[in-house]
This record gives structure tokens, C-alpha cells and sequence, in this order.
């Protein structure tokens, strides 16, 4: 889906922004925005934002947004280093 502003030309102009990177700005602000009041997850937000995860999160730091990290992304960090180290042990014993 794409949504199209029509934003007052004077105030686009107050901004220190060049016309290609106030689009690029306000899809990073909008992502960090809706993060930090708890409407978008860390991933969608970084994908409004248009962001790898970890360029997303330097952003939120820049910002001083704060991770919103609870005991089911923790869960679910644990799970997903778990089956890694399944996979890396598997890869281990084909080359014994």
C-alpha cells in the first residue's frame, strides 16, 4: 500500500532537509514514531522505516526510543540461538 501527503510546501521548506531526503526522513520517523508508542512491532516498524533491523535500532538509539523487549521476545531470542546451535552442531559432526 503507498499513501500519498500533500504537506504544506512553506514548513517542507523550514526543514534542513534536501526534497529527496524528506521522504527518506519522515518514512524513518513515522516507523521510530509508531514504534515507540507501541502501535507497530520492532519489525514492522523497520520495515515502514524501510531499515535492516540493526540500522533500525541505531535509529531508536539516536532517538533515545527505547526497545520495548519483554519476556516473549526473550523466548523467542532463545529459541531462535537454539536452533542455530543444533544446525552448527549438525554441520560439526559431517566434517569429523
Amino acid at each position: 500500500m503507498s499513501i500519498t501527503l500533500d504537506l504544506d510546501e512553506q514548513a517542507l521548506a523550514g526543514l534542513p532537509l534536501q526534497p529527496g531526503e524528506r521522504e527518506r526522513n519522515m518514512e524513518i520517523e513515522l516507523g521510530c514514531r509508531y514504534y515507540a508508542k507501541g502501535w507497530l512491532s520492532f519489525g514492522q516498524a523497520a520495515r515502514m522505516a524501510r531499515l535492516d533491523p540493526y540500522a533500525f535500532g541505531v535509529q531508536l538509539a539516536e532517538r533515545d526510543i527505547p526497545r520495548q523487549y519483554g519476556v516473549t521476545e526473550a523466548l523467542e531470542d532463545i529459541a531462535h540461538a537454539r536452533s542455530i546451535e543444533i544446525q552448527l552442531s549438525s554441520w560439526g559432526r559431517g566434517f569429523n
